[in-house]
Order: C-alpha cells, then structure tokens, then sequence
C-alpha cells in the first residue's frame, strides 16, 4: 500500500524541487506568434480560464477537453515537424513542459486529498477499502509526476548550458 502524499492544498502553483527556476511567460516577448486570429483565441482561453473561471463540472469538462487538444497538437507537431524547432523552442518547449507537468502533478495531489477526506460526492458511503485504493493510487500518481517534472527540469537545465 503506497504512504498517503499530497502535500498540496493552495489553489497556487508551489515552488518545488521539480519544478524550473524559469518564468516561461517571460518568454512569451520573444516568442513566435500564431496569427491576429490564433493570438485572439488564445486571449479569449486566457479569459475564459483566468480570475472568473468556472468553478463547476462544467468548467473541469471545459478545462478537461482544451487540455487534450492542445497536448494533441503538440503530440502532432512533435512526430511531423520536430525539425522546424531549433534550441530555444526546445528549451521553451521543455520548460512549458515542466510547468505544465508540475501544474498536473499537483492538480492530481489536490485530489488526492480530497478523495482522502471523501470531499467528492458519493465518496463519503463509499467502501472504505475502495476509497484507500484511490487514495494510494492517486498518491503513486502525484509521486510519479513530481520524478516526471524533475526529469523534464533537467532536460531543460542541460539544454541550457548549450546556450552558455
């Protein structure tokens, strides 16, 4: 039976061992731009998830699918145009990852602890057997992603001391 870890509870992003000492958004000035039209969309995403996002099961399902397309696309752009990158869309790549892999990372954390407390609906009637063995896996999975992130991190930083 896996130790019981979730040691996240802010909504916030926690600075972590896993995680790059690098500002992507920062980046963003210097960045490749998609057109007015891409650049329009993405603004109205940022809108739709920022400060006043929905916070109901309509808005996870929201979140849910436009995370899956975008992950789809680079999956795409990854196996059929990897060699239109160069260095720094690699490094920016590789450091959008690890926030990214942090972010989801202690996204499963969260639940995790709030399986553990039987916060969902349903969860408190459950068998308790049944909850544990969430618990555990869900614990395991938040463990992994923190190792994951940790190696994306050094990925970048090697990368990094090409640039140097």
């Amino acid at each position: 039976m896996a130790a019981f870890f979730c040691p996240v509870e802010d909504s916030m992003l926690t600075n972590t061992w896993y995680l790059s000492d690098e500002d992507w958004f920062a980046q963003l000035s210097n960045a490749p731009r998609l057109s007015d039209h891409g650049q329009t969309v993405i603004g109205e995403l940022a809108t739709l998830f920022g400060d006043e996002a929905r916070f109901d099961p309509a808005g996870t399902v929201a979140a849910t699918h436009v995370l899956l397309l975008a992950v789809e696309n680079l999956g795409d752009i990854m196996a059929h145009a990897a060699e239109g990158h160069d260095r720094t869309e690699l490094a920016r790549l590789l450091c959008g990852l690890n926030l990214a892999q942090a972010r989801l990372t202690q996204t499963v954390q969260r639940i995790c602890g709030h399986v553990n407390r039987r916060a969902f609906t349903g969860l408190p009637t459950a068998p308790t057997a049944v909850v544990q063995a969430l618990t555990d896996s869900l614990s395991t999975a938040g463990a992994n992603g923190e190792v994951l992130a940790g190696h994306l991190k050094e990925a970048h930083l090697i990368l990094r001391t090409l640039a140097a």
